[in-house]
């Protein structure tokens, strides 16, 4: 049976996206950080690990792309991905009041992605709680009631999935937002996967400092007629003002037009890894 690691506990967005892309048939083990889903799979103690990369709201999740920089020689490649559409939930105590609220518990991310929506139906002075998944929000909002019985439930609410309210038996009102929000994951392993009808392939470079760098080190992909579907830059925490980069191209690192683009980009970089070829499904 096929082990699956990703960010958990139950009934997160992660959760959601591993059983979308490997469905009931696995053995899912959730992992409490990004760090521990990559420590299970290089342990070989999961075939596979799931976690969040990019939102489409609030951008790259930087716990995962800064694991790829710490440990550049980690065996773990990107062997798929998977985008879930993202629907949150205010979850409450039934018939609890919005005016009644006075702290709402969640995952940073969550927060931020309901940021306009809490500006506009809660009070000015709500305490934000951070917590490390939606999941555990909730929990932790179930919790402090218990720790606090002289405490009332009905001024606490948690943003989460709708399936972790119904384990506790509360209510969830869906959160509305004219964006379009999704969560993009990445399927990391330590096989390589065979090439698909589309692929895409990822990587993280380091640049030599000079006027024009990142310029000529994205010129061969345009001669190739690649393209780029996403550049992202993080600190290299080593050097002040030093970056490495990431970036997604559509190709299979086999191709020949790939191959020699992947050469020509050697030649302007001081780190040149490919983090996964994968093919793309959707």
């Amino acid at each position: 049976m096929l082990t699956v690691a990703y960010l958990g506990p139950e009934h997160t967005n992660t959760h959601l996206a591993a059983q979308k892309r490997f469905g009931r048939q696995a053995r899912y083990v959730h992992a409490p950080t990004v760090e521990d889903v990559f420590r299970l799979v290089e342990r070989r103690q999961a075939d596979d690990g799931v976690v969040p990369v990019e939102n489409s709201l609030e951008g790259a999740v930087t716990h995962t792309l800064d694991r790829f920089i710490d440990f550049r020689d980690s065996p773990a490649r990107i062997v798929g991905e998977v985008e879930v559409p993202i629907q949150h939930y205010l979850i409450a105590p039934p018939g609890v009041r919005l005016s009644q609220l006075q702290a709402v518990y969640s995952h940073p991310q969550a927060l931020a992605q309901c940021r306009r929506w809490l500006r506009a139906h809660l009070a000015r002075d709500i305490v934000l709680l951070e917590m490390s998944s939606t999941a555990e929000a909730v929990e932790a909002m179930v919790n402090h009631s218990r720790l606090h019985p002289a405490a009332s439930l009905q001024h606490i609410a948690a943003i989460g999935r709708q399936e972790a309210a119904r384990a506790h038996h509360l209510h969830a009102s869906p959160i509305t937002d004219d964006r379009e929000n999704k969560t993009r994951f990445l399927m990391i392993s330590l096989r390589r996967p065979q090439r698909g009808r589309r692929n895409k392939t990822s990587l993280l470079f380091a640049l030599k400092d000079r006027p024009g760098a990142l310029y000529d080190a994205l010129t061969p992909f345009k001669r190739e007629r690649i393209n780029l579907s996403k550049i992202e830059s993080r600190p290299s925490k080593q050097k002040a003002w030093e970056y490495f980069f990431f970036i997604d191209f559509t190709g299979f690192e086999s191709e020949p037009r790939v191959q020699r683009a992947l050469k020509a980009l050697k030649a302007s970089t001081t780190f040149l890894r490919v983090l996964g070829s994968y093919p793309v499904t959707r």
